[in-house]
């Protein structure tokens, strides 16, 4: 047996228990991903930006910002106060930052209230790349994120909500009723909007759960067959919080293949709504406003096996976030062998 003989106070062959033994001497990584919802906001990009426009069912443009502040003063000290705490529980001697974001200017602009507490600190902040500035002078290509950050700060298109396409419909969520603002703009108003807003409504003051968040992830399935372009919580799960969990298995691979001195600490700024489905399900909460969920990768034991995502979240112990993103299989390029149902090869014709 040489080699491969059991040793039973240990539990496995020689080369397996080296392997072990090699593995705890290596110093153990401890980086981590961060996603921190921006502080309370004026939202003027959605009130006056568009619901009060000429346009209110259009989509949120984040280069339609005119403002580069959106925080309330109560939401900046807010943002303040929990920087604070963040940090507490971090390293610079041991830890460095990379700040990634949505493109609404709320969250950059909590963003940089961390960064702010980072840097006196004394943390090292990765820079993504060089900032461009003469494109950021540019309202049309402006980057919100990487303008307000300076170039210290990326924008994550998971983080965002790129997948809101009708902001008046959104509103149907809202604790007060936005009817009198769907007549008063009855002419830039569609008229499937006006015939189905008192039906989606009526689900809403059925039950209303006295805010935007708790209204959306409650009845945002039923609403979604009222009005299809209002994506559910679980639709808005399967694109985005799940493509956020593929996003943290890459980050981590690529930390892993560099293997820098220090952890890695990527903190992403983001919106309530990829997080709703979630945390419901999870915690039976939603996300408040700074609060934050850690999410780190654990490596397999065992060469061959997935590695997990665990989270942490709401002050309870870490767990497992089993779901997935999953990828849909390519069609089969032409001339390739199909299976048919009985699983039989078919091959090709011969031209």
């Amino acid at each position: 047996m040489g080699e491969q003989y059991r040793i039973p106070e240990l539990g496995g062959t020689r080369k397996e228990n080296k392997d072990v033994e090699q593995k705890e001497r290596e110093p153990k990584r401890n980086d981590a991903f961060y996603a921190i919802r921006h502080g309370p906001a004026e939202y003027q990009l959605n009130e006056e930006g568009i619901i009060d426009s000429d346009n209110p069912e259009a989509a949120p443009d984040s280069n339609k910002q005119w403002f580069r502040k959106d925080l309330t003063p109560e939401g900046r000290e807010l943002a303040k106060e929990e920087a604070k705490k963040f940090f507490d529980t971090m390293d610079p001697e041991k830890d460095a930052l990379f700040f990634v974001s949505s493109d609404l200017v709320r969250a950059p602009e909590t963003a940089m209230i961390y960064m702010e507490e980072a840097r006196e600190r004394g943390f090292e902040i990765i820079t993504p790349g060089k900032y461009v500035e003469e494109r950021s002078e540019n309202q049309n290509e402006r980057d919100h994120a990487e303008f307000i950050g300076e170039g210290n700060m990326r924008r994550v298109n998971a983080l965002t909500l790129d997948h809101l396409s009708n902001m008046l419909r959104e509103f149907v969520f809202h604790q007060d009723d936005y009817k009198e603002k769907v007549k008063d703009y009855e002419k830039v108003v569609s008229k499937e909007t006006k015939e189905k807003w008192e039906q989606a409504r009526a689900i809403i003051e059925a039950d209303n759960r006295g805010r935007w968040g708790p209204n959306y992830m409650e009845h945002s399935e039923k609403i979604e067959k009222i009005f299809p372009d209002v994506k559910s919580a679980s639709t808005v799960h399967r694109e985005k919080f799940l493509r956020l969990m593929k996003l943290v298995l890459w980050g981590d691979k690529k930390i892993r293949e560099q293997n820098p001195e220090k952890n890695i600490k990527v903190i992403g700024f983001t919106h309530e709504n990829s997080f709703l489905h979630f945390l419901n399900r999870e915690y039976g909460e939603s996300l408040g406003n700074c609060e934050a969920i850690r999410f780190r990768v654990e490596q397999p034991e065992k060469e061959g096996s997935e590695p997990k995502i665990m989270v942490q979240a709401k002050g309870q112990e870490e767990r497992e976030v089993k779901d997935r993103y999953e990828v849909k299989p390519k069609k089969k390029a032409k001339g390739q062998k199909k299976v048919t149902e009985d699983r039989k090869e078919v091959k090709p014709k011969q031209k």
